[in-house]
């Protein structure tokens, strides 16, 4: 496989697990999103809004060369937009960067503080996203929800594009 089509196959991941934890998180009591946990972004809403902010800086640094603020305004009480806009984003991670030959996909640029090719920071994008989406998954169990928590890992992702 090349790099481009594992770029893309990583990308269509990042959004099917974007996907199927946030469709999951809509059938819970909206209340839930809300509830402090303690961890490290405090609820669920801002865990997401996290993520989004995310994938936003990094898009645009990858596709765009644009280093912009990290810190993005807290959104509260917008978890609904929150989600919504994460899937947008998700989805814009595929139509920009899928497109991306090898070149591009290895030439090195500039971030805030580092130098890397663009695949080794959508790696960072998936990574994080993957990262933030468990910690998701914990703070539902700490708020004694433990049934029907949807799998989102890569291994899921690999079945079901060969069993779906």
């Amino acid at each position: 496989m090349d790099l481009q089509k594992l770029i893309t196959r990583l990308l269509k991941y990042n959004l099917w697990a974007n996907e199927r934890l946030t469709a999951w998180l809509l059938t819970q009591h909206p209340s839930l999103l809300y509830e402090k946990t303690g961890s490290s972004f405090g609820t669920i809403a801002h865990t997401l809004q996290h993520i989004l902010s995310g994938q936003n800086y990094w898009h645009g640094i990858i596709a765009k060369g644009q280093i912009k603020e990290y810190n993005q305004p807290v959104g509260e009480n917008a978890a609904a937009q929150i989600i919504s806009d994460l899937i947008v984003s998700s989805q814009q991670l595929i139509d920009d960067l899928s497109t991306l030959n090898d070149q591009q996909l290895t030439e090195n640029i500039q971030a805030s503080d580092s130098k890397q090719s663009r695949y080794e920071y959508i790696l960072h994008v998936v990574n994080h996203g993957s990262y933030h989406r468990g910690q998701v998954v914990t703070m539902c169990r700490a708020l004694s929800i433990k049934e029907e928590i949807p799998v989102t890992d890569y291994d899921g992702y690999l079945w079901w594009i060969e069993n779906m």
